[in-house]
């Protein structure tokens, strides 16, 4: 009885090993980041300027092939009772995403400011003045891509200086502003803004 077992046991273990030995080796999938994705991303946060300082605001759309960023923005701010601003640009830059989902990016910016009201800081200084400067810049973020899928759900933070090139001084009078009592002043339209986007969150679309 025993000589019986000890022999099926011998062919058990040898059927065992001969199954094993034929079985290929497969390595462990490698997960990697896409080598391209869109990016939509809104921004609310705080700028800090010159003269002024208030809320902020701002949508871009970006595209990333390699470590290669290229994209657009669009942003409006300004203080609840004085001036605002909006502006539009473009750009270009470097951008890094891990495998597990954390995305830098650095990139210079070109565009177009438009200022409302400056000059006006309260309710009692008339509506002050507009006008348009030319910015150049640099942008900076760091934020985390969440999930499966080809589409991602982003949330990050992000902080840009945007520095304009062109400025005016436009002489300006209000019988409502008391820093002229009814003679022109020259205000200046033109600043260097830093503004941070304190929540930044949006969709990552992977292209591959």
């Amino acid at each position: 009885m025993s000589r019986w077992f000890a022999t099926a046991l011998f062919l058990c273990a040898g059927a065992a090993r001969a199954q094993e030995g034929s079985a290929p080796d497969v390595a462990p999938a490698r997960r990697s980041a896409p080598s391209m994705d869109f990016n939509v991303l809104a921004g609310a946060g705080l700028y800090s300027g010159s003269d002024s300082d208030g809320l902020r605001f701002d949508l871009a759309l970006t595209y990333r092939i390699g470590v290669i960023e290229v994209g657009g923005f669009a942003e409006t701010g300004g203080e609840p009772l004085g001036e605002s601003f909006s502006g539009v640009g473009a750009t270009a830059g470097v951008a890094w995403r891990s495998p597990a989902g954390l995305r830098l990016s650095l990139a210079g910016s070109f565009g177009r400011h438009s200022y409302t009201g400056v000059g006006a800081p309260g309710w009692d200084s008339g509506p002050g003045i507009d006008g348009d400067t030319i910015f150049v810049g640099a942008r900076a973020g760091a934020s985390w891509i969440f999930g499966p899928g080809p589409v991602h759900f982003e949330l990050g933070l992000a902080v840009a200086v945007e520095h304009d090139v062109t400025k005016e001084r436009v002489p300006y009078s209000s019988i409502h502003d008391p820093e002229s009592m009814g003679e022109p002043r020259l205000v200046s339209i033109g600043a260097t803004l830093v503004p941070v986007s304190l929540v930044r969150l949006g969709i990552t679309c992977d292209a591959l």
